[in-house]
């Protein structure tokens, strides 16, 4: 393999490597969001006061 060759190879490599990290790195960013969103919900229907959700929404009390 001439000079070249190398280079690009090893150029789309790196951008390969680099994409992979980005999309890891979204995936995590993601699922992290989606928790704190929960989170947030919870919080906002338990603050309520005017209806008693607890007993309609068991997936409160998780």
């Amino acid at each position: 393999m001439d000079e070249q060759t190398k280079q690009r190879l090893r150029h789309i490599r790196d951008a390969t490597e680099v994409n992979k990290q980005h999309a890891d790195m979204l995936r995590t960013q993601s699922q992290s969001r989606h928790e704190r969103a929960q989170v947030q919900i919870k919080s906002e229907v338990m603050e309520n006061r005017n209806i008693n959700y607890r007993g309609r929404m068991k997936w409160l009390e998780l």
